[in-house]
């Protein structure tokens, strides 16, 4: 699945992606976001409180692998926080700076599937 985000993403932003996701019940697939045009505002606390989110998902559906691709520093610095809070509770996600590393770490998850 591909998510492209431009503008400033707000804590409010990614609660709602989220609940889209949930809705459509695609949490369980991989996901790139292409947040490339986007930057934040999202504090600490609002990271560590997405994490607590999906934590809580994890207890009652798998969720899939996330790749997160911006050239914002700040971006960036946030979602690698979040990447880094995430996999301590069992969720992958990643940053990167490229869409083709984003990919080739991706598909480390669609071979352990074959």
């Amino acid at each position: 699945m591909l998510t492209r985000a431009d503008g400033v993403l707000t804590f409010h932003d990614l609660n709602a992606h989220l609940d889209v996701e949930q809705r459509n019940r695609d949490l369980h697939r991989a996901e790139l976001i292409d947040a490339r045009g986007a930057t934040t505002d999202v504090s600490t606390a609002q990271v560590r409180r997405l994490v607590q989110r999906a934590a809580d998902m994890l207890r009652n559906v798998d969720l899939g692998p996330t790749a997160i691709v911006t050239t914002n520093d700040v971006a960036y610095g946030m979602a690698r926080m979040y990447s880094i809070l995430a996999e301590g509770v069992g969720v992958n996600a990643e940053v990167f700076r490229d869409i083709a590393s984003a990919n080739a770490w991706l598909q480390q998850f669609n071979a352990q599937g074959d």
